[in-house]
C-alpha cells in the first residue's frame, strides 16, 4: 500500500494546456490594487496594536480595515466574488500589516489561508462556506488531539483542539484528524476564552475550542489522500492555476510574512527611539552616533530585506510556473519550504542582535520594542519555523533519499 501511495504522477488535464497569461495578468493586477488598499489602512491598524495586546484579540475595527482591502477574499474563487490573486501579493500585504500590528498580520494570514483549502473541497462545501459572502473566514487547529469516529455519512467528533488563531473572527473552524480535517461551523464549537494566557502574539486570540458529540457530514471533510493523489474535488469547479499550487506550501509559508513585517517594524521603532536617545554611561553622546549601532542596524535591515525579497520572489516564480500549467518538483517545494523557515530565523536573529543596544527602557511593558521582542519569540516557536525538519526534507530530496511515506497532514507537505 505504501509503495502505491508514494508514487506520484504529475496531474494532467486539458485545463493545464491552456494559455493562462490573461489569468496571470489579472491576478497580478488584483494583487497590486490590494497592496495599495493595504497602505491606506496601516495607520488605522497601528493605532489599535496596544488594544489587541490588552484584549488578547485583534479589534473588530482592525478586522473591518482588513476586510476593506479585499484581504480575506484574496484566495476566494472568482465564482464566489473572490479575487484569486497571486500568493506573493497577499504575502506582501501581510508583511506590511506586520509592521503595524503583528497580531493583526498573524490572523490575517491564518484566517485567510483556509479559503485556499476550502477551494480544494467539494462544491457543496464551497457553496455553504461562501454563502455569506467572499470574506468568510475560518480559523483552524490541525493537531489531531480530538476523538474522531467514522460513522455513516461522515464523522462524529469530540474533544478540545488548541491554538485556533483568530477564532473570535471566524465563522468556521477547521479541526485536524491526522489524515483528514473537519470543517465545523462556529456554532458547533465552544471557545474557551480563558485558555489564551501568553506573553507573545497575545492579540491573536489563539484560543482552545471544544466540540461535544457533533456530526460532520462527508462533504465537510477534507481527506488529505485526495490532495496527495491530485484528486481534489474542488478542481471540478476551480481548475485554475492558483489552486494547482501547493496548499501546504502556502500554509507553511504564511507565518513567515508576519515575522518579516514584525522585525522590520521593530527596527523602525528602534531607529525612531534612537534618534533622540543619549547614552547614560560615559560621555552622554547621542546613541545615533554609535558606530556599533550603525553596523547592527545596517546588517539587520539588509538581512531581513534580503529574506523578504527571496520569499516574495519564490512565490512569484511558483505562481508563474502554475500559470504555465506546470507543477513544482519536490526539490523546489522543499527549497521554498526551507527558505520560508530560514526567513523566520533570519528576521528573529537580526532583531535580537539589536536588542542589547536598545537600552534599559526597552524592557518597560509600555515600550513597543518589548512587544516586538515577545511577538517574535512566540512566532519563532511555531511549527513553520522548524528549520531543521525543513532542511532535512530539502536536502533529502536533492539526494533522492526516500521521504517519509504519506500518512497525514505533516507528511503531505513533501508531496503536495
Amino acid at each position: 500500500m505504501a509503495e502505491t501511495l508514494n508514487t506520484i504522477t504529475t496531474v494532467e488535464s486539458p485545463a493545464r494546456a491552456r494559455d493562462w497569461s490573461a489569468y496571470r495578468e489579472r491576478a497580478l493586477s488584483e494583487g497590486q490594487k490590494y497592496l495599495e488598499k493595504i497602505d491606506s489602512v496601516l495607520d488605522s491598524i497601528a493605532s489599535r496594536s496596544d488594544q489587541s495586546e490588552r484584549d488578547g484579540r485583534v479589534s473588530d475595527a482592525t478586522v473591518q480595515d482588513m476586510i476593506s482591502t479585499g484581504l480575506f477574499r484574496s484566495f476566494t474563487p472568482l465564482r464566489y466574488g473572490g479575487l484569486e490573486m497571486d500568493p506573493a501579493s497577499f504575502f506582501e500585504g501581510v508583511m506590511k500589516i506586520g509592521e503595524a500590528d503583528s497580531s493583526a498580520a498573524w490572523i490575517a494570514g491564518q484566517l485567510n489561508v483556509h479559503a485556499f483549502e476550502i477551494a480544494l473541497m467539494s462544491e457543496k462545501m464551497q457553496d455553504e462556506f461562501w454563502a455569506t459572502g467572499p470574506d468568510t473566514r475560518a480559523s483552524s487547529s490541525y493537531a489531531p488531539i480530538g476523538k474522531v469516529q467514522e460513522v455513516d455519512g461522515g464523522l462524529q467528533i469530540n474533544g478540545t483542539w488548541t491554538f485556533s488563531s483568530g477564532v473570535d473572527h471566524a465563522s468556521w473552524v477547521i479541526l485536524g484528524g491526522g489524515d483528514k480535517a473537519m470543517v465545523v461551523p462556529i456554532e458547533d464549537v465552544t471557545i474557551d476564552h480563558s485558555s489564551w494566557d501568553v506573553q507573545g502574539l497575545k492579540g491573536t486570540g489563539s484560543k482552545s475550542v471544544t466540540v461535544v458529540d457533533k456530526f460532520v457530514p462527508e462533504h465537510r471533510v477534507h481527506r488529505f489522500i485526495d490532495t496527495y493523489k491530485g484528486e481534489n474535488k474542488g478542481w471540478e469547479v476551480n481548475d485554475v492555476p492558483l489552486y494547482w499550487m501547493s496548499f501546504l506550501g502556502v500554509f507553511n509559508s504564511t507565518p513567515t510574512n508576519t515575522v518579516i513585517g514584525t522585525a522590520l517594524g521593530g527596527i523602525k521603532t528602534f531607529l525612531e527611539q534612537s534618534a533622540t536617545r543619549l547614552t547614560r554611561q560615559g560621555t552622554g553622546a547621542p546613541i545615533a552616533a554609535n558606530p556599533f549601532l550603525h553596523l547592527k542596524v545596517a546588517d539587520g535591515l539588509t538581512r531581513i530585506g534580503a529574506a523578504r525579497d527571496r520569499h516574495v520572489a519564490n512565490w512569484r516564480a511558483l505562481f508563474d510556473l502554475a500559470c504555465e500549467g506546470k507543477e513544482a518538483s519536490p526539490v523546489e517545494r522543499m527549497r521554498v519550504r526551507y527558505e520560508a523557515s530560514h526567513c523566520i530565523h533570519t528576521s528573529y536573529d537580526a532583531f535580537t542582535e539589536i536588542w542589547p543596544i536598545a537600552g534599559a527602557a526597552a524592557s518597560a511593558s509600555s515600550n513597543p520594542l518589548q512587544q516586538t521582542f515577545r511577538d517574535l519569540m512566540a512566532a519563532r516557536n511555531h511549527g513553520s519555523a522548524g528549520r531543521e525538519l525543513a532542511a532535512g526534507q530539502y536536502i533529502k530530496a536533492m539526494f533522492d533519499i526516500p521521504p517519509a511515506p504519506f500518512s497525514d497532514f505533516g507528511t503531505l507537505a513533501y508531496y503536495r
